[in-house]
């Protein structure tokens, strides 16, 4: 018996120190006990009647003056690609989601009397959709249409400020965004999700940190880790944002970047804690998540450290390493869990800088991506592009009710932006636009058609 015990001993301290050797991933502030106690009242009073939500992004790219697409100045399509990791993350259908063991946490499920709600339908705790989305942002701060969508550039050499790379402390980066950066360069926190993307000194482990939902009702909560109007937001290192899945020509720091850095802030950003309660076997207020004795990194396999915490015991099924709020590699990771989401939505419902986003018309929802004859909303009509299939023109028509200006952008299968062909003021009534794509290879293609008031996105094809 004591061999046994000995022997999970070592396990545990190697686990420990894994952990520490392989870099700390997350720098977001551990919240207050005052913090935690509000947000527990408010989630009391939750209805569970979930809202389909969609916040507007803006990223804030850092960079010394190098071109868009070099380092650390990544371009349009890693950031694509870093929406469509986050709104697949949220809707629980992320990468290697379907990888989750048939018998994952059925027996501690068992045990802990989770009810039916938290469940799927194999018994296991289930993958939550969490019902909130993420847009890039197609308006600036003062309402004009962005030349990228989501992305704002910023040269420090403008500023005069330092190289992000010349802190070699995690405590000096995070004063140095926190006290300069961000006041300088944030957009209103309450209609966008500030996300600051920088290239950073290797002594710096953490690969992002967040700010944490602010309360009104609590008074003097400044300095544990709330967002302010001058600091609300993520920080992300430039070379883990997206996923090469989705965009093979962007600058990643690794083979494993999946997007999961930001997806991981993101939770912490709508509330979440980290699954062990950044301590050993210490709560994340969420009764469908095991307790952990610390932290998992690289690539773990269920089930793993089985017992490991006591109080409730984490046996026979161990730790949820595939949770977001862990430190495991990006591909092990996949899952937010029903608890999970009801924080999440609790923030959005209670957070002064949550509860307004998405209510400013900063990126319209796309309203359908098909191959119906024509898409009709309020009088603005997208109709289906003919012919379709083409080789090498077609011709896309659409009809609006009133002066506005239209924007028509193309995107490839990736989600990369291939050409923006009009942006310009267009008087009532039906118009017709020609796309020459004999530049382009053949493949599916995306053509999105804005004005101030919609947006709708359709697919055709090219084929050569």
């Amino acid at each position: 018996m004591k061999t046994i015990l000995f022997l999970i001993l070592v396990l545990l301290t190697f686990n420990k120190i894994n952990s520490q050797t392989s870099g700390i991933e997350c720098g977001t502030i551990t919240p207050s006990d005052k913090w935690e106690s509000e947000f527990s009242n408010l989630i009391k009073n939750f209805s569970n009647d979930f809202t389909e939500y969609t916040i507007p992004v803006i990223f804030h790219v850092i960079h010394g003056g190098q071109p868009a697409g070099t380092f650390p100045n990544i371009d349009q399509g890693q950031i694509n690609s870093q929406i469509t990791v986050l709104n697949q993350d949220f809707a629980g259908t992320g990468f290697n989601y379907n990888t989750y063991p048939a018998n994952a946490f059925i027996q501690w499920a068992i045990n802990q009397n989770l009810p039916p709600v938290n469940l799927d339908s194999l018994g296991r705790v289930k993958i939550a959709n969490i019902y909130i989305k993420f847009c890039l942002s197609e308006k600036d701060s003062s309402g004009n249409p962005l030349t990228e969508p989501g992305i704002n550039r910023i040269n420090f050499n403008t500023y005069g400020w330092q190289n992000p790379n010349s802190f070699t402390t995690p405590q000096s980066l995070r004063a140095f965004f926190d006290g300069v950066v961000k006041p300088a360069t944030v957009w209103d926190v309450r209609k966008y999700l500030n996300i600051w993307v920088s290239d950073k000194n290797s002594a710096v482990q953490f690969t992002g940190y967040a700010t944490l939902p602010p309360f009104s009702t609590l008074p003097g909560i400044s300095g544990n880790g709330e967002g302010t109007d001058s600091t609300d937001g993520i920080w992300s290192y430039c070379s883990a944002v997206g996923s090469p899945l989705f965009y093979p020509g962007g600058i990643y720091a690794s083979p494993n970047v999946r997007g999961r850095t930001i997806t991981h802030e993101a939770g912490h950003y709508l509330g979440l804690r980290h699954i062990w309660g950044d301590g050993s076997c210490l709560t994340d207020y969420c009764t469908d998540t095991p307790p952990a004795f610390t932290s998992n990194t690289g690539f773990p396999v269920y089930p793993i450290n089985p017992g490991s915490c006591s109080n409730p015991s984490n046996s026979p099924n161990g730790e949820m390493f595939m949770n977001f709020m862990d430190y495991s590699a990006d591909p092990a990771k996949y899952m937010f869990t029903y608890d999970q989401s009801v924080r999440m939505q609790t923030a959005m419902v209670y957070s002064p800088f949550r509860n307004q986003l998405g209510n400013h018309g900063l990126c319209n929802a796309v309203i359908g991506i098909n191959n119906e004859s024509s898409i009709n909303t309020g009088g603005y009509i997208l109709y289906q592009n003919y012919p379709n299939p083409f080789n090498p023109e077609t011709e896309i028509s659409f009809s609006i009710p009133e002066q506005t200006r239209v924007i028509i952008r193309i995107y490839n299968s990736l989600g990369v932006e291939t050409v923006t062909l009009l942006n310009e003021i267009k008087l009532p009534g039906n118009h017709n636009i020609l796309w020459n794509a004999s530049k382009f290879p053949s493949g599916i293609y995306y053509y999105k058609l804005i004005t101030e008031k919609i947006s709708f996105s359709k697919k055709m094809v090219l084929i050569k």
